[in-house]
C-alpha cells in the first residue's frame, strides 16, 4: 500500500482534539484522497501530499466515528490504508445516559465504558482500574489466558469491545505487533512510559518493577508489609517525650534502635520522624521481616542523644493465626437457598477467635467474594454452584507504660480454602402449553398441559394475574389450584380490559415463573369501524386494501363490502381474523378501468360496527398481452437456415450503412456547430455575461462569482442529457474545499440550449441565497465554454427518492410484514412539501416563475432538505402579459 495507518484504531472522548494520521510509504504523481465509510471527504493535490497525511477534528463528536481510508486517486480498496475512529458518547472521565457520572481512574491506558462506567483493560492488565499487570505473554480478564507460541504474543492483535478498539499485546508495537518496546516504555503498542521512582526498574510487559517497600504505577507509594502470611495494617512505634521542648530537638537526637534481648540479639534501625507542636515527640518505625513465634520475648527500645542514652524494655508475644480444621457443613437446602454450618469451633493456632466469616461466590464466575458472619448461615436467592472460604479473626491486647508510650498491635487474618462445592436444588419448571384466551366479558380461560404427578409429591399450581392498565393501584391476585388440574377460569374481571398472567408449579420449594401471558376480556359494546383505509399495488384486476383497528374491542372478523360505482348491490367478503395482526387483504377478480366503492366493517361478540365512509378504488386499464408468434418448429428451422446463408451479406451491408450514417452525422453536426459559433447566443468575460435577445435596448450584463479553473477537481458524472452534462466535483471557494455539481453544455448544443443555460445563471444570480433552492456557488469560463457550479445534493432528485421509498414495489415482503407502503412517514412527506412551498414562495417574492416545477427538478440535499432546481426555463413575471385571445 502507498500509505500505512499510524494506528488501526483511535479512541477519543467527545469534544477532544483528534488527529487521524497516515504515513506515506511511496511517492506518486497523483492526488491523495481520504474517505470516511466509503464516502469521499478530502483530497490533497499531488504536489502538496505530505509525508504524514492527517484528518483533524478540533472537537470530535460521536457522528465523526467511522472507518477512514487513505490512498492515491488511482488506487483501489485493496491499496488503501484504514483506521477506525471510535468516539465515546461522553466527555473525558464521564459516563451514564446523561454523562453525569464520574469514571474510575483507569490506569495503563484502560478505557472507561460510557454505558457501564467500568474500565475496559488493555491486553496484559486486569483489575477494576487495570492496575495489575499480568506479565509476559499472558492476558484475559483474570490473566488466565496465555500465548503458547515460541515468540509469545508477538504478531497478536487484540480487539476488545468498544470503545477500546484494537492494540498489540503488552510489550509489543507496530502494525504487525512484531517490534519490542523501546527502553523506558511498556504496555500495548508501547504507548506508556515508565518514569520509575525509588530505584524501580522498567519492564516492557509490566511497567515499573518496584524495589522492596514501594509500590504504585511509578513506585511512588510506600508498601504495606506482608509478614509470614500475616497482614499488619499499622506499624510498630517506639515513642518518647523530651523536655524542655521541641527547640533544636531534631539536631540533638543521634540514634534510635530497637533490639531483642537474650537469648539472641536482633538489632533493628529505622526512621519515621514527626514532631508535635505542643511538645517534643519523635516516632521511629522498625520493620521485622518474617516474624515467627520464636521472636516472642523481651525487646528493648534505645534512644541516644547528646545528653546521654535511655532504654525501655517491652514484651512482644507472637501468636499463630487460627486455622479451621473442618470444612463448612450443609444442613439444609432448597431450590434457591442453602443453610450452612460454618463448623469452625475446632481450629489450629492461637486464639481467642473474636469473629468468623464465611466467604462465598459462584464457582464458575469471576465475581468478587461475598461474606457473612455467624456460626449458622442462611443463603437465599442463589442460582449457581458455590465455592466457600472460612475466615477467622484474632486480636492481641495492647500494653502501655508511663512516660514511654509503647504499643504493639497485631491483627491477623488467614484465608483457608476448603474444597467445598455445593449444588442448589432447582425448582420445577413452569407448565407447558400455556394458553390464555377470553371466555366472557368478565372471565378468562387459562389452560396448560396436565402435569406428571407422583404419589409422594404435594404439587400445587400457583397463578398470578394483574390488570395491565391498573397503573400500580391494584395489587396482583394469587390463585392456587391442585396439581391435577389443567384449566382455570379467572372470574370477576372487567369488560374490555387487558390482563397479564403467569404460572408456576410449587412443591416443597417454589418453582420458576413462566413468561407473562396477555389477553383481553370480551367487549361490552360494538366495535368502532376500521380506519386509516389505504389501497396499494392496484392493477387492472386486483388491489391490496389495508386498515387499522382499535385495540381491546375483541374484534373477531372484518367485513369488506364493495360494488361498482353507480350500482346498488354490494359484494360482501367476510374475513375471519384471530388477532389484530392481519390488517390487509388482496381483492381479486375486479374489472379493468372501473371505479369501485368500498366499505369496511368490524364485528365482535356484541355485533357489527357502524358503517364507515365509502372509499373509491379505481383499477388500471387492461394490460395488453404481448404479441406471440404463431410460427411452428418448421418455420423456426427455415428462418435459421436462411439467416445462416445470408448472415455474411447482412453484416457487410450493416457495416457499410453504419459508416455512411456516421460520416453524414459528423458532417451535419460540424455544420451546425459552425453556425452556432458564428452567431453566439451568449457573450461573457471575466465575471459578467450578456444574453443576446431581440429586444431593442441592450441588456445589462449579469455579474456572477468567478471560480478559477485550477480550483475545480472533477470526480464523477452524475447526470447527462443530449446537449448537457452534470459532474460531481470538489471546488475551492474562499479558501474552503466543498462538494459541488458542475453543469456544462456539450459541443453540439443548439443556440437555444446555450441561451437557456445562460438564462439559468442569470436567474440564480438574481435569486440570491435561500435554503430551499439550489444556490449558485460560482461559474468559470474555460476555452469559450461556461461551467456552472451549484450546490451538490447527495440524495438525488425527489422523483427517484420517492420511488425508492415505495417498499410495496421494491420489497413487498417487507412492506406486508411491517404494514407499510413506504419507508417515509407522513411527517417526512409533509416536510418535503413544506420545503417546496417555501422555495416557491421565495421565487414569487423575487417575481420569478419556474415554468417546469416537477419532482425530477427538486433535489434532496443534506439532512433531507428539498431544494428547487433547474431554472433554465424560469422567467420574470414581467414576461407574462396576457393579451386578448392569446394563450399564456
Amino acid at each position: 500500500a502507498s500509505f500505512h495507518p499510524v494506528a488501526l484504531t483511535v479512541t477519543a472522548n467527545k469534544g477532544e482534539h483528534v488527529n487521524i494520521s497516515f504515513i506515506r510509504m511511496a511517492a506518486k504523481e497523483e492526488d491523495a484522497v481520504i474517505y470516511k465509510n466509503g464516502s469521499f471527504i478530502h483530497s490533497v493535490p499531488r504536489h502538496e501530499v505530505p509525508g504524514e497525511l492527517e484528518v483533524s477534528y478540533p472537537q470530535v463528536q460521536p457522528q465523526d466515528a467511522g472507518v477512514y481510508s487513505a490512498r492515491y486517486i488511482g488506487g483501489n480498496l485493496f491499496t488503501s490504508a484504514y483506521t477506525r475512529l471510535i468516539v465515546r458518547r461522553c466527555e473525558a472521565q464521564k459516563w451514564g445516559p446523561s454523562c453525569s457520572s464520574h469514571c474510575p481512574s483507569c490506569t495503563n491506558n484502560g478505557i472507561c465504558h460510557e454505558d457501564t462506567g467500568e474500565c475496559i483493560c488493555p491486553p496484559g492488565f486486569m483489575g477494576k482500574t487495570c492496575e495489575k499487570a499480568c506479565g509476559a505473554n499472558t492476558f484475559g480478564k483474570t490473566c488466565e489466558e496465555s500465548c503458547k507460541e515460541n515468540y509469545g504474543c508477538r504478531n497478536y492483535m487484540f480487539c476488545l469491545p468498544d470503545p477500546y478498539g484494537c492494540s498489540c499485546a503488552t510489550g509489543w508495537m507496530g502494525l504487525e505487533c512484531d517490534k519490542e518496546c523501546k527502553p523506558g516504555f511498556y504496555g500495548p503498542d508501547c504507548k506508556l512510559k515508565c518514569n520509575c521512582h525509588n530505584r524501580g526498574t522498567c519492564d516492557r510487559f509490566k511497567g515499573c518493577i518496584c524495589s522492596l517497600g514501594w509500590h504504585g504505577l511509578q513506585c511512588e507509594k510506600e508498601e504495606i508489609v506482608m509478614l509470614a502470611g500475616i497482614y499488619i495494617p499499622g506499624w510498630n512505634p517506639c515513642s518518647l517525650n523530651y523536655i524542655p521542648g521541641p527547640s533544636h530537638f531534631c539536631e540533638s537526637l543521634l540514634q534510635c534502635d530497637v533490639f531483642k534481648s537474650l537469648p539472641h540479639m536482633l538489632h533493628l534501625a529505622g526512621w519515621y520522624t514527626t514532631i508535635s507542636s505542643a511538645f517534643a515527640f519523635i516516632r521511629a518505625m522498625f520493620t521485622i521481616n518474617r516474624i515467627q513465634p520464636r521472636d516472642t520475648g523481651t525487646w528493648v527500645c534505645s534512644v541516644q542523644t547528646v545528653a546521654g542514652m535511655a532504654e525501655k524494655a517491652f514484651q512482644v508475644t507472637v501468636k499463630v493465626p487460627p486455622v479451621p480444621q473442618y470444612a463448612p457443613r450443609l444442613t439444609d437446602s432448597g431450590h434457591n437457598f442453602l443453610i450452612i454450618d460454618i463448623n469452625a469451633e475446632l481450629h489450629l493456632g492461637d486464639g481467642p477467635v473474636v469473629s468468623t466469616k464465611l466467604l462465598y461466590k459462584p464457582a464458575k464466575h469471576y465475581q468478587s467474594w461475598m461474606s457473612v458472619e455467624g456460626k449458622r448461615t442462611f443463603f437465599d436467592s442463589l442460582k449457581q454452584k458455590l465455592q466457600l472460604i472460612t475466615l477467622c479473626h484474632s486480636k492481641l491486647r495492647q500494653v502501655a507504660g508511663n512516660n514511654w508510650y509503647l504499643s504493639f498491635s497485631l491483627h491477623t487474618r488467614l484465608e483457608f480454602l476448603f474444597p467445598v462445592s455445593l449444588w442448589l436444588f432447582q425448582g420445577l419448571p413452569p407448565p407447558e402449553g400455556l394458553a390464555l384466551f377470553p371466555k366472557s366479558m368478565t372471565s378468562l380461560n387459562l389452560s396448560w398441559h396436565p402435569l406428571t404427578l407422583r404419589a409422594e409429591d404435594d404439587i400445587r399450581v400457583e397463578v398470578e394475574r394483574k390488570s395491565v392498565n391498573d397503573n400500580g393501584d391494584e395489587s396482583s391476585v394469587i390463585t392456587q389450584v391442585p396439581g391435577n388440574m389443567s384449566t382455570l377460569i379467572i372470574k370477576d374481571l372487567e369488560p374490555r380490559q387487558q390482563y397479564m398472567c403467569r404460572v408456576r408449579v410449587n412443591t416443597r420449594s417454589q418453582g420458576e415463573w413462566s413468561n407473562y401471558l396477555y389477553a383481553w376480556t370480551f367487549s361490552d359494546r360494538i366495535p368502532p369501524a376500521p380506519y386509516n383505509i389505504r389501497f396499494s399495488n392496484t392493477t387492472d384486476t386486483s388491489s391490496v386494501i389495508s386498515w387499522t383497528t382499535a385495540e381491546g374491542h375483541s374484534i373477531s372478523s372484518i367485513i369488506i363490502s364493495y360494488k361498482i360505482y353507480g350500482k346498488t348491490e354490494y359484494n360482501h367478503i367476510d374475513i375471519i381474523i384471530k388477532n389484530t395482526s392481519i390488517t390487509q387483504y388482496h381483492l381479486k377478480g375486479l374489472e379493468p378501468n372501473t371505479v369501485y366503492q368500498v366499505q369496511i366493517n368490524a364485528q365482535n361478540n356484541i355485533g357489527l360496527s357502524n358503517p364507515n365512509t365509502s372509499f373509491e378504488l379505481k383499477t388500471l386499464p387492461e394490460a395488453k398481452a404481448p404479441y406471440e408468434s404463431k410460427g411452428g418448429k418448421m418455420l423456426l428451422i427455415a428462418i435459421l437456415g436462411s439467416a445462416g446463408m445470408t448472415c455474411v451479406t447482412i453484416l457487410l451491408a450493416f457495416l457499410i450503412m453504419l459508416q455512411l450514417k456516421r460520416a453524414n452525422f459528423q458532417r451535419r453536426m460540424a455544420q451546425a456547430f459552425q453556425n452556432v459559433r458564428e452567431e453566439p447566443a451568449v457573450q461573457f468575460n471575466s465575471g459578467t455575461l450578456t444574453l443576446s435577445r431581440k429586444a431593442k435596448n441592450s441588456p445589462d450584463p449579469t455579474i456572477y462569482p468567478v471560480l478559477e479553473w485550477n480550483d475545480i477537481k472533477f470526480q464523477d458524472v452524475i447526470g447527462e442529457g443530449n446537449f448537457g452534462q452534470v459532474l460531481k466535483a470538489r471546488i475551492k471557494k474562499d479558501g474552503l474545499r466543498m462538494d459541488a455539481a458542475i453543469k456544462r453544455m456539450k459541443e453540439y448544443a443548439s443556440k437555444d440550449d446555450h441561451r437557456d443555460f445562460a438564462g439559468e445563471l442569470e436567474v440564480l444570480c438574481k435569486l440570491g441565497h435561500h435554503p430551499n433552492i439550489i444556490n449558485l456557488l460560482g461559474a468559470c469560463e474555460h476555452r469559450g465554454y461556461l461551467y456552472l457550479a451549484i450546490e451538490y445534493a447527495p440524495h438525488g432528485n425527489l422523483l427517484d427518492f420517492l420511488r425508492k421509498s415505495r417498499v410495496l414495489e421494491t420489497d413487498p415482503a417487507f412492506a406486508i410484514a411491517n404494514s407499510t407502503a413506504s419507508t417515509l412517514s407522513s411527517q417526512q412527506l409533509l416536510h418535503f412539501a413544506a420545503d417546496v412551498a417555501r422555495g416557491m414562495d421565495y421565487l414569487s417574492q423575487k417575481q420569478f416563475i419556474h415554468r417546469d416545477l416537477a419532482a425530477r427538478n427538486i433535489l434532496v440535499g443534506e439532512n433531507y432538505v428539498a431544494k428547487i432546481a433547474d431554472f433554465g426555463l424560469s422567467r420574470g413575471q414581467e414576461v407574462y402579459v396576457k393579451k386578448t385571445m392569446v394563450r399564456i
